[in-house]
């Protein structure tokens, strides 16, 4: 469960420094993002959104195992 959060919080700031070097070198270059990268960045942010949910809710399943073996094993 921990292991979920540390990976979570790990994807996330790779994320964010891959974005903002990406629009650093955008600007450096004067370049225009181009249309299939722009594409490529669209599908790779929804493969991204789609982990977080399966994440999320793996996540979650987890939780109620957790309790529920507790549960049956405290009586």
């Amino acid at each position: 469960l921990e292991s979920f959060g540390r990976l979570h919080s790990v994807m996330a700031r790779m994320q964010k420094k891959f974005w903002k070097t990406k629009q650093v070198l955008i600007k450096a270059t004067g370049k225009k993002e181009d249309e299939y990268v722009v594409a490529s960045d669209a599908d790779l942010d929804a493969k991204l959104e789609f982990f977080r949910s399966v994440q999320s809710t793996c996540t979650e399943l987890l939780k109620v195992i957790e309790r529920y073996q507790q549960r049956i094993t405290s009586d």
